[in-house]
């Protein structure tokens, strides 16, 4: 699939090339927004580094309104750590044969380092493992969002 994938020219440069075929914006302008785009994420990306988060701040009184369990009351639930390491780092390894971003690779061989050390685990990849182990253990797993 990734090979696939790779042969595909990326939506955003088909979308860029209709508009400037149909005289909508000229390429020094397509280039210019791009720019533009990529200066505000890389400057989202470094005041991130910088923001500080409290844990109870994402529970917003709405979720005491409409939880329906005891958070303290549920039950135990996890795979053995060895298991988890061993999944987490087989869906943390990008194909060796291909070539990736710098910027994916680099989140990706943090991952796998995450799970060498069992340090800085994110919430997404942690969702990732959980998928994961649910769905080598013969359950199905919905995604949607």
């Amino acid at each position: 699939m990734y090979k696939q994938v790779d042969k595909m020219k990326p939506v955003a440069r088909i979308y860029e090339q209709q508009l400037i075929d149909e005289g909508s914006l000229t390429k020094e302008e397509t280039q210019a927004m791009k720019d533009d785009i990529n200066k505000a994420l890389e400057t989202a990306y470094a005041n991130s580094k910088n923001a500080e988060y409290k844990a109870e701040d994402w529970m917003t009184k709405e979720w005491d309104e409409i939880k329906v369990f005891d958070t303290d009351e549920a039950k135990g639930s996890g795979v053995p750590i060895d298991r988890a390491k061993e999944v987490g780092i087989a869906i943390s390894s990008l194909p060796k044969d291909l070539q990736f971003h710098k910027n994916v690779r680099k989140i990706f061989e943090a991952r796998v380092k995450s799970f060498e050390t069992g340090q800085g685990i994110d919430w997404g990849t942690a969702e990732a493992l959980a998928c994961a182990t649910l769905i080598q253990d013969g359950y199905h797993v919905r995604i949607s969002g």
